[in-house]
């Protein structure tokens, strides 16, 4: 199943396609907006109008290419972005070995995250930006610059400062806890 299958209308690589990026689409349009709700609609609008649309490129980076088109529609949506909202970061994927592991990792890791989205709402609006496009989403300085209208090389100074920040914030144990977030 591929790209090209979705915009012809084949629904198996409809449901592919939707079931690999809705949970992350939904975790950045948070980043955007802060309705839930509308954040649902969009993404659904996004996967209605490509689906059997033969207007659509058939040569794209998929996961950039919808991610830059919620963007667009949730900026349309709400013209006037709040500040942004990293309310959910990545789970760790660890091998647990019983139900009492699980819950003690689950609740360790929400206290760091948590701890780590306090110092990360401290940065600059950018920085948050860039830090959540590049280390949770994975995607390319080159695609987060295009996504923002900013060049590379500022989108990669924008991201060295903000880690850079963050390491002057973090204590050592919490720095590690960063570096573990973002980097396993």
């Amino acid at each position: 199943m591929s790209w090209i299958d979705f915009i012809k209308g084949n629904t198996k690589a409809f449901e592919l396609i939707y079931r690999q990026y809705v949970d992350d689409l939904y975790l950045y349009g948070q980043h955007y907006h802060n309705d839930k709700e509308q954040i649902l609609d969009c993404i659904h609008d996004l996967f209605a109008d490509l689906f059997n649309n033969p207007k659509i490129a058939t040569e794209v980076q998929v996961k950039f290419y919808l991610f830059a088109s919620l963007k667009r529609r949730l900026f349309k949506l709400k013209e006037n972005v709040q500040t942004s909202d990293i309310s959910q970061l990545p789970d760790g994927l660890l091998w647990i070995a019983s139900h009492e592991l699980e819950m003690i990792k689950n609740e360790n890791h929400e206290i760091n995250l948590k701890l780590l989205q306090q110092k990360i709402e401290l940065l600059p609006k950018k920085q948050r930006e860039v830090i959540f496009m590049r280390y949770y989403l994975d995607f390319t300085y080159e695609e987060i610059a295009s996504m923002l209208d900013i060049s590379v090389e500022s989108c990669r100074t924008t991201s060295y400062r903000g880690i850079k920040e963050l390491r002057k914030t973090l204590q050592p144990a919490e720095y590690l806890i960063l570096f573990s977030i973002f980097w396993y």
